[in-house]
């Protein structure tokens, strides 16, 4: 719901975080949004892991929340 201040929502919210929207956690360029922070940034990956939770590889964030309740 736009609440988690990823550097995508910051941009988009207009804050003065420059141009690089990188992903901090794992240094990949690849840009930071709740998406990937939460199922394809390694660093997450390594910490869900580390709970014993696997996020299945597709699919939106609502259904990969269901699926893991399941």
């Amino acid at each position: 719901s736009d609440r988690l201040n990823t550097r995508n929502m910051l941009k988009r919210r207009h804050y003065n975080i420059g141009s690089n929207l990188d992903c901090l956690l794992c240094g990949l360029h690849v840009e930071e949004t709740v998406e990937h922070l939460f199922f394809h940034c390694t660093f997450s990956k390594e910490c869900w892991w580390r709970l014993n939770i696997c996020w299945a590889t597709v699919g939106n964030r609502l259904d990969l929340v269901e699926q893991l309740k399941a």
